[in-house]
């Protein structure tokens, strides 16, 4: 018992350089106080609070400039003259780009600096999320492309739409989804092997309570509405170049109002996760992790830097890369011989011993209480 007493202040202590946690957040008004039902939108609700004001809280001066950089690269891209009157429709290619204004084409140069500083800054700025927010930048550029598409024979989409014109578009939406979701899969199961290995307790209700001070349901939420809020910001931008004839100047301002949007949610995607789970590990799915174990013949393995907690005595162990420990065998004829613990030793055929004796101070204690702590939240 003071074992797991001992295990649950550990992972308190750690907690506690959070500057406030997920359970520390408070609404001033629930919906579920009108019926039970609603129950679900006061948990988006608190989560989304609780990853704004730890944004607002922990983000520097990097995190900062990179927002300001990539809004910047947006209005540059947007308040454009030639965009704002609809361009012509006869000049394309290399003839339109030099019939555009110096000024112009001088902001388009910026803009598209603009966006290459943006993309460094995400690179820089989140080394675990690097793959996944150059994904998603053109998730974002095939949002546009795919407006393209559908109103390329059809100004008024989605009005008088035709499926037979939108097929490239639709096969451009799928592909957008099907990388949508392996994203949210990724953090989702990445997230659930940082619990089972970081936060691992003998007591089912403490893991359980560390899997809801874990919860993703707000960030998913966020990833819903940024997909929602760029599609209808390229949907305003493309409809208001499209209708040259009949313009009206609401979409182009619902255009950039939305498109104001993208830029830091699109940032909270990346850094939450990130902040979460640790700047060492590697968001990826399970299915994909199994793989790699397999094609390495199960021989990938993190090393701890396991110590008795009384003495600082190195402990001989292994974590394999699902979590599980790998501990020697007890049986003294057994050398070099490890295993997951409670599995049968192929040799002796005795199980891997579950508690760790100390040959320096003889405690005697779970080999789990000898894993450092490593965990990032």
């Amino acid at each position: 018992m003071s074992e797991t007493v001992e295990a649950t202040e550990m992972a308190s202590s750690t907690m506690s350089e959070m500057p406030f946690h997920l359970r520390d957040m408070n609404l001033k008004f629930e919906f579920s106080n009108i019926h039970p039902i609603f129950s679900p939108i006061d948990k988006v609700r608190k989560e989304i609070k609780f990853i704004v004001l730890l944004a607002f809280t922990e983000w520097n001066k990097e995190l900062i400039i990179a927002l300001c950089v990539g809004t910047i690269a947006f209005l540059l891209g947007s308040l454009s003259a030639d965009i704002f009157s609809g361009g012509n429709p006869e000049l394309v290619g290399l003839e339109g780009m030099r019939k555009v204004g110096s000024f112009s084409f001088f902001q388009m140069l910026l803009a598209l600096i603009g966006w290459v500083w943006f993309v460094y800054l995400m690179w820089t700025q989140f080394p675990v999320m690097r793959v996944h927010s150059i994904s998603m930048l053109l998730i974002w550029n095939g949002l546009m492309f795919l407006q393209v598409l559908f109103h390329q024979k059809n100004s008024d989409f989605p009005k008088n739409m035709v499926l037979s014109d939108m097929m490239y578009g639709v096969l451009i939406m799928l592909v957008i989804f099907f990388f949508i979701y392996f994203f949210w899969k990724a953090v989702i199961e990445t997230r659930d092997l940082h619990v089972q290995i970081h936060h691992v307790h003998e007591d089912v209700r403490v893991m359980e309570k560390e899997m809801r001070e874990h919860s993703l349901v707000g960030w998913g939420s966020l990833l819903v509405f940024w997909l929602v809020n760029a599609f209808y910001s390229c949907w305003n931008g493309v409809h208001y170049v499209a209708r040259r004839s009949d313009q009206n100047s609401m979409f182009y301002i619902m255009h950039i109002i939305s498109g104001l949007l993208i830029v830091p949610v699109f940032m909270l995607l990346m850094w939450y996760p990130q902040r979460m789970l640790g700047s060492e590990v590697r968001i990826s799915t399970t299915a994909a992790i199994t793989a790699e174990i397999e094609l390495a013949q199960g021989s990938l393995k993190i090393q701890d830097d396991a110590k008795c907690p009384e003495c600082d005595a190195d402990v001989e162990l292994q974590r394999e890369s699902d979590g599980q420990l790998s501990v020697p065998c007890a049986t003294e004829t057994c050398t070099n011989q490890s295993g997951i613990i409670g599995t049968a030793c192929n040799i002796c055929k005795e199980k891997f011993p579950t508690r760790f004796e100390c040959k320096s101070c003889g405690v005697n204690l779970p080999y789990i209480d000898c894993v450092p702590d490593l965990e990032a939240w």
